[in-house]
């Protein structure tokens, strides 16, 4: 995100999430984040961010125990495989800092595969 403000308001979240704060009220503050990412117009933000609160207020928890599907890149002879995906300890807060950051182009892959893969989750 371009926004300084939306920035620190997601560090906030995921400073809020750690300390154990009320799912209710995540949800509340993502969507306040939402926000500016419609006014940003950025469409992968918003919807992100309203399929999280959405999951958040179905689960009514900030459990985000969900499986990510990596997509298999084609090794070219010669090269090194690329590691395994290792999943973060929390991936709320991970997926949370990777759109804080959401101008970096392989963060904004790895958001859409997280948005993919809530979306399939409760939808």
């Amino acid at each position: 995100m371009n926004n300084p403000k939306a920035k620190e308001q997601i560090l906030k979240v995921i400073s809020d999430i750690e300390k154990g704060a009320e799912a209710e009220a995540v949800a509340t503050e993502i969507m306040d984040i939402r926000k500016i990412a419609l006014a940003e117009e950025d469409p992968l933000l918003v919807k992100t961010f309203r399929i999280i609160a959405d999951k958040i207020k179905e689960d009514e928890s900030l459990d985000f125990d969900i499986e990510i599907e990596v997509p298999k890149e084609e090794v070219v002879e010669g090269e090194e495989e690329e590691e395994e995906y290792e999943a973060p300890d929390n991936h709320l807060t991970y997926l949370l800092s990777l759109m804080a950051d959401s101008d970096n182009k392989y963060n904004r892959d790895e958001i859409k595969l997280y948005r993919t893969a809530i979306w399939n989750d409760i939808y």
